[in-house]
């Protein structure tokens, strides 16, 4: 039992880091060069340290005061009051828990941006595998037209055929010259983009095609090791602590806060000293304190709940939406592999025996199925980085 344990825990590891390590570099360099991420980092630590702000004692409070008497043959009085308040220690000890959770709500905010941007950056890798691929089959396309624009040129010398059929080949030749250009700008813009994200002016992107692709063999089980390390689910679990503490805080705030203090109160011919203590009752503002914070809670919890079962509903719709895709691919491939006969097709036109009109349609629905082949190939790959998307 404990072997086969052991070896699922494998499978859901290997199945897990798959998509990290097809493009662990590109997301190194967007992680360490990116200046979005690095000016989100300042931010982060500079709001870690804001939350710390306010969280001791109240500063002390000094009341100086003179006062002459009238009519002046009664001196004057000098009044000093040092105070210090400060409240029940249960209370301190909610407000610490809060300073740590909304320190680590920044934590989260910057992880949380952190892994939308390295999954943008795994989508535009996918994205431009995906532009190179159709760039070559349409390159692969315009060679074949090119050769068959040579043969009708010289079948044009030799009487051999017609305008009608010569000036189709010169269209079949600029139709797949145009497809090969727009396939080629489009990888140029997802190169740049992809620069752009990890902050460099260039990179040697030699990924050409899509690694196998591992989906969980237990979804549930798999789900469940990885689902807290979604960043919106933990933002709103950090949220919901939150709102917990607070909740916690305002009850402990009913009990009343203290001060204590020096007092001197000095006159002509005579001086008072002592201490001063003092006693602050929450009478009217906590009850409504205490409700807000329940409500708040409640709000929060509820969030939390659904979002968690969305969450898991869309990633398990994902999964068997990419196990079809999978199967699919798979019986593309073996289909093309095995019944793809474009050796033949050149042999038959160069022989006679089939027409001009003939071998353009079945070369075009060869390209079409690369194409596809390529378009599933890339759907595929993009459901699989969404699904994993949240171990970043």
């Amino acid at each position: 039992m404990k072997r086969i344990l052991f070896i699922t825990a494998i499978i859901l590891l290997a199945a897990e880091g798959q998509a990290q390590r097809r493009y662990e570099s590109i997301l190194r360099q967007v992680e360490n060069g990116s200046p979005v991420l690095q000016a989100a980092r300042q931010k982060c630590e500079a709001s870690q340290l804001e939350a710390h702000v306010g969280l001791l004692l109240p500063d002390p409070e000094v009341d100086v005061a003179l006062f002459r008497g009238d009519p002046a043959e009664q001196g004057t009085r000098w009044d000093l009051r040092v105070t210090q308040s400060f409240e029940m220690p249960s209370v301190y000890v909610r407000r610490a828990r809060l300073r740590d959770l909304r320190e680590h709500a920044t934590e989260l905010d910057y992880e949380t941006l952190r892994n939308a941007m390295l999954h943008e950056a795994q989508l535009i890798c996918a994205e431009l595998i995906h532009a190179r691929g159709v760039g070559r089959v349409y390159g692969e396309f315009t060679v074949t037209a090119q050769n068959l624009t040579r043969l009708y040129e010289k079948r044009m010398k030799e009487g051999d055929c017609s305008i009608l059929d010569y000036n189709r080949v010169k269209m079949e030749m600029a139709e797949a010259e145009n497809l090969a250009t727009q396939a080629d700008l489009r990888a140029g813009h997802l190169f740049r983009e992809l620069c752009t994200l990890m902050g460099v002016d260039f990179y040697d992107f030699r990924i050409e095609d899509y690694d196998t692709v591992i989906l969980p063999l237990v979804f549930d089980k798999w789900y469940d090791t990885v689902e807290m390390r979604n960043p919106q689910l933990r933002a709103l679990q950090n949220t919901l602590d939150t709102r917990q503490q607070e909740l916690q805080l305002s009850r402990s705030q009913w009990l009343p806060s203290m001060s204590v203090g020096y007092a001197s109160e000095t006159v002509t011919g005579a001086a008072f000293r002592g201490v001063t203590l003092g006693m602050r009752l929450p009478v009217w503002s906590q009850p409504r304190s205490v409700k807000q914070a329940k409500v708040s809670h409640t709000a929060s919890r509820k969030d939390f709940e659904a979002t968690r079962g969305n969450t898991y509903n869309e990633a398990q719709c994902l999964m068997h939406h990419l196990l079809a895709l999978q199967n699919n691919l798979k019986n593309m491939r073996i289909a093309f592999a095995a019944y793809n006969s474009r050796d033949l097709l050149d042999q038959a036109l160069e022989a006679g025996e089939i027409t001009l009109e003939q071998y353009l349609q079945q070369v075009n629905y060869y390209l079409q199925q690369e194409i596809a082949i390529w378009d599933i190939a890339y759907e595929l790959e993009k459901g699989c980085i969404d699904l994993y998307a949240i171990t970043l």
